[in-house]
């Protein structure tokens, strides 16, 4: 706890009684050392001083001065508003990369305010910082800021978010709708190559068919030549034979012309 208020601002060190914490305060500072390293408590201190609008108070002509020094300090080492302990002012201390619970209730508040413009409603604008002239408090994240509010009442940080957030998820349906058409355009090559299959499938069929056709064609007239030659020879051996065989083919072909009886 020494070497953190040895930490603080000179200026601020001096502003408290006998330039030191008093001992009924020293509980909050521990209480918000908890899950912290000394360094860090440190560093946020520091952060915080500046971020937060205080050195500017302290040192600016038009500043208003530090108030309550004993409360400006408890406000530089307390523990931030976020539930996840290991939420920094909205960044993760292990990682350093945003808290995941911070973004999650920024992307809650965004919500609701565009619910709110939809419904009519009077979107919310950036108050002022308590005793802080010339300073506002963010909608969304609720960290303060100098100078003229924006009309959206979003810190450049929050905007800088929103943007980067809507550019990932343009780039995200950018991705699965070249994938959709990636995925139709492989069904219907698929498609393609099933009807272009079944198609040469077909046409090899009916060349089969027609091959099989000629062959049997073939066959046939090979057949009835050979019986022709057959039968010539025949009938030049045994002349005979052939006329009878002649006249038994008139006999049955009359029988056959002729009608049955009753």
């Amino acid at each position: 706890m020494k070497r953190v208020v040895a930490s603080l601002p000179a200026e601020l060190v001096a502003l408290l009684p006998y330039g030191g914490l008093p001992k009924r305060n020293r509980r909050q500072v521990l209480e918000a050392m908890a899950g912290r390293t000394t360094q860090q408590v440190i560093e946020r201190a520091a952060r915080r001083w500046v971020e937060h609008g205080y050195a500017d108070a302290f040192h600016s002509a038009g500043g208003k001065g530090i108030g309550s020094a004993v409360g400006v300090v408890v406000a530089l080492l307390k523990p931030g508003e976020c539930a996840y302990a290991r939420c920094e002012d909205g960044t993760d201390i292990d990682t350093g990369r945003p808290c995941p619970a911070c973004v999650e209730r920024r992307a809650e508040r965004r919500a609701a305010q565009r619910a709110a413009a939809e419904a009519g409603q009077r979107m919310p604008v950036a108050r002022a910082a308590a005793r802080r002239p010339g300073w506002w408090v963010c909608t969304v994240c609720e960290n303060p800021g100098k100078g003229t509010a924006p009309a959206r009442g979003e810190c450049g940080h929050c905007r800088a978010e929103a943007e980067s957030a809507a550019h990932k998820l343009a780039l995200q349906l950018e991705q699965e709708n070249a994938a959709r058409q990636a995925e139709q355009a492989k069904a219907a090559a698929f498609a393609a190559d099933l009807d272009r299959e079944a198609r040469e499938r077909a046409e090899a069929e009916a060349a089969e068919e027609r091959r099989a056709e000629l062959e049997r064609a073939a066959r046939r007239r090979s057949e009835e030549k050979e019986t022709a030659r057959i039968r010539a020879e025949l009938t030049e051996q045994y002349p005979e034979l052939a006329a009878m065989s002649g006249s038994v083919a008139e006999i049955r072909e009359a029988q056959e012309s002729t009608p049955a009886p009753f």
